[in-house]
């Protein structure tokens, strides 16, 4: 699963927070939203965006006719960012009103944000109250650096969802409902492909020992005889071992051999199955577990924020978080990731395991 705000956001345009592309007439161009001229952010003290879990900061901004607004947990809270120059919020706003008067009935605020106070109004008709953050301090401060950006908060002013893009009307009412009532924690799975690596087997294991952690290792069969010593390790440790084929072939996975070579390193049975390329996995029977697989594409190395942030927005009670270590950002992301799902409550158990599906 790609991070939200890629490029594409449930299948529609997420916009860079850059200044707008001026025509001959000095008005915004079409694609202002695709074109960096300007900086609108200052980039480098950015503070990461709100993720589930992270507590709203009472704040104030004006509202579009210059009255100061003051905002501090006391209802649920929808707040969407657009930047008015970019065209994203034409398919934004209508969105959010129909969210809106889904949940008229309910004690709901919604708030729209513009991200630099300008083009005020083109807001009007904005369902809920339109505010101005003149000069983009504010969205600055929070770290928000693509639009639309949607947050669902709770009365308590813990963030319960988060977007990127432009929303989807069944998302936003599901999890604006969801936010009225207390938050769904429940069990996740870590999970690694290709183990073991080349290098920072021990790395990860120190973060996993130290955290307390318990995860999945979908394994190379010929890596483990190669190097038997971080397999060892895990095991040890109380982590499973299990089957990634034994030269990472799909169309040949010897799993036979594989298993083999599982049981006389490290004494475990393997029994589950992750096809290389594959989100899937299988059990005993072949047949695939019921498990959603939330799928950050680490292995193309986004940066740390980045990494945390696509498992921080995808993950759902039961998801499998499917990462790969030795890389550069593995570590550093594990420990970032595992702290924002603790803070929502989530435990970590073993796929397949006593305690697990």
């Amino acid at each position: 699963m790609l991070g939200r705000g890629d490029g594409v956001a449930n299948g529609s345009w997420s916009c860079s927070m850059v200044g707008p592309r001026r025509g001959p007439q000095g008005l915004p161009g079409r694609r202002a939203c695709t074109v960096a001229l300007v900086l609108f952010v200052a980039l480098l003290a950015r503070a990461a965006a709100p993720l589930p879990g992270d507590r709203l900061a009472p704040f104030t901004v004006r509202t579009g006719n210059g009255a100061p607004y003051h905002w501090q947990p006391a209802r649920a809270t929808v707040v969407s960012f657009c930047a008015f120059w970019c065209d994203t919020w034409k398919q934004q706003i209508p969105r959010v009103e129909l969210a809106k008067q889904s949940l008229e009935i309910l004690p709901i605020d919604f708030l729209n944000v513009s991200v630099d106070g300008r083009w005020m109004d083109r807001a009007k008709g904005a369902p809920g109250l339109v505010l101005a953050d003149e000069g983009g301090r504010w969205s600055t401060s929070l770290g928000i650096d693509r639009v639309p950006y949607t947050l669902v908060v709770d009365a308590g002013g813990v963030v319960r969802w988060a977007e990127f893009g432009i929303v989807r009307s069944q998302d936003l009412i599901r999890e604006a409902r969801a936010a009225l009532e207390p938050p769904k924690t429940g069990t996740v799975y870590l999970a690694f492909d290709d183990f073991p690596w080349k290098s920072g087997n021990d790395e990860l294991l120190d973060v996993l020992r130290a955290e307390h952690v318990p995860a999945t290792f979908f394994s190379i069969g010929r890596n483990v005889v190669a190097d038997p010593a971080p397999v060892r390790r895990a095991a040890r440790e109380g982590h499973s071992i299990q089957m990634h084929s034994w030269a990472h072939t799909a169309d040949h996975p010897d799993l036979a051999r594989c298993k083999a070579a599982i049981r006389q390193v490290c004494g475990q049975d393997a029994t589950l199955y992750r096809p290389p390329g594959s989100e899937a996995i299988l059990g005993p029977d072949g047949k695939r577990l019921k498990l959603r697989s939330v799928d950050p594409y680490d292995y193309l190395d986004p940066p740390v924020d980045e990494l945390v942030r696509r498992v921080a927005l995808a993950v759902r009670p039961g998801a499998v978080i499917q990462l790969h270590g030795g890389l550069p950002n593995s570590v550093p992301a594990l420990r970032a990731i595992i702290a924002n799902l603790r803070k929502r409550g989530f435990e970590f158990r073993l796929v397949g395991g006593a305690h697990g599906p």
